[in-house]
Parts: structure tokens; sequence; C-alpha cells
């Protein structure tokens, strides 16, 4: 098994320290934001992008040569989904915020759109991935 530098595992937990402290502090703590429309949405498909992007970048130096484009897929799928359904859910028992089925949408998308744009990283060997 390939070792991967070791930046890569902070740069993945550090990120989603960050996204959880953000997701689910209480809506008091959160400073004032942009109010156009959409705003939210894009904070949480940002996160999520992030979240999975990080972690594929992980995930990837650690997989064994064979199906790993498979395997990267279906970590995305138990741990990006469940993780977005999971925030939102915790999101009920913290003042001030609530459960949003768009925000889940929002994750969803942005954590599949990170998948997308490492998988055609990875392919052309960018130095990002």
């Amino acid at each position: 098994m390939n070792r991967a530098p070791s930046y890569r595992l902070y740069a993945a937990v550090i990120w989603t320290l960050g996204l959880l402290y953000a997701i689910l502090s209480p809506g008091s703590a959160v400073p004032e934001l942009p109010t156009f429309p959409g705003f939210d949405k894009s904070v949480h498909f940002t996160l999520f992008f992030g979240l999975v992007f990080l972690w594929a970048r992980f995930w990837n130096a650690h997989a064994k040569e064979e199906n790993k484009t498979k395997k990267l897929f279906i970590n995305y799928l138990v741990f990006g989904i469940i993780f977005a359904i999971f925030t939102e859910y915790l999101q009920t028992y913290v003042p001030n915020r609530s459960f949003d089925y768009l925000d889940i949408g929002a994750n969803l998308t942005g954590g599949a759109t990170g998948m997308v744009l490492f998988v055609y990283l990875n392919k052309k060997r960018s130095i990002l991935v």
C-alpha cells in the first residue's frame, strides 16, 4: 500500500472539522452573511465539494491500483451521502438551525462535483491530486 503524504490527511481532517464547526454552530454564532438568494446553498455546496475532494485525495493515495476509481465512488456514496444527511439531521438539535432538504441537495451536489473533478484531474495526472 502506498503511503500518502501526511499533509493529505491533515488537510482532509482540518476541512472536516471546519465543516462540522460551521454546520453545527448555533445560528446566533454565525456572522452576518450576504443575503442574496442561494448563498446558503452555495456555502453547503462548497463545504461538501472540499470535503469529498480532499478525502478522495487521501483515499486515492492509499488505494491499490486495481479498481481505484470504483473504490473512490463507493467511498463517496457511503461516506458522502451519509455524512451529508447526518450533519443536516444534527442541525435539528442546534439552536437557531433547522433541517433542510435543499441543504442536503446542495451537500450532495457539491460532494458529487468534488468527486467528478477529482477523477478528471486524477486521469490528467494533475499536480492538484
